[in-house]
């Protein structure tokens, strides 16, 4: 399950203020809860297709979680850009722009439902994402140019090869590709194994 940071949590004006190009501090909470409260773009969605296109998700018969957002990750705090940043420059040779960390963050405390519209007819959903074939996927978060985005992924096999992953992907001629990705936990592995929060060396 995720760990909860304990401590400082920002109000809906700060969230969205993060999130929302030319929104300021003083535009007040009700246009802040309504910006962050919207569904998911299309832009977010084109992400997510693209991984779930890519080798990176190598499973072809899954289930896809019906939600959007972080609801099962270890060894990295989801809610920490600095633990986040530091955990993908160690395991993935690459250090994130710190804006696309903090609006990764920030739009991962508003879990949303899938609009199943975006997704092939094809797909099959799960209610729950600890089943047996079934891809979970965070929001999307994306740095000012909107020319890289930061996601999570994590693909449950109930205790067979499950896995999760920190994924940062670059748009190059209109097309979302994945760049690079780093492990966050490998069921049964000797590197990222199942382990809290903290716990890696």
């Amino acid at each position: 399950m995720v760990r909860r940071f304990i401590g400082f949590r920002p109000g809906p004006t700060l969230v969205a203020a993060l999130l929302v190009p030319g929104l300021t501090l003083g535009q007040g909470p009700a246009l802040a809860a309504s910006a962050v409260a919207r569904s998911a773009g299309e832009e977010e969605y084109q992400v997510l297709r693209a991984y779930l296109g890519s080798p990176a998700a190598e499973k072809v018969d899954f289930s896809l979680f019906e939600k959007i957002g972080i609801f099962f990750i270890y060894n990295v705090d989801p809610q920490d850009p600095g633990n986040i940043s530091g955990f993908f420059k160690q395991f993935a040779g690459t250090t994130l722009d710190p804006a696309l960390v903090r609006q990764f963050v920030a739009v991962n405390r508003f879990p949303v439902p899938v609009d199943r519209r975006r997704f092939p007819r094809e797909f099959k959903y799960s209610p729950q994402y600890l089943r047996k074939d079934v891809y979970s996927l965070s929001r999307v978060g994306f740095n000012a140019r909107r020319d890289e985005a930061l996601m999570y992924a994590s693909f449950s096999s109930l205790l067979e090869d499950g896995h999760g992953a920190l994924v940062l992907l670059k748009k190059t001629g209109g097309a979302w590709t994945v760049e690079k990705s780093a492990a966050v936990w490998i069921f049964g592995a000797a590197v990222h194994p199942f382990t809290p929060v903290g716990k890696v060396p």
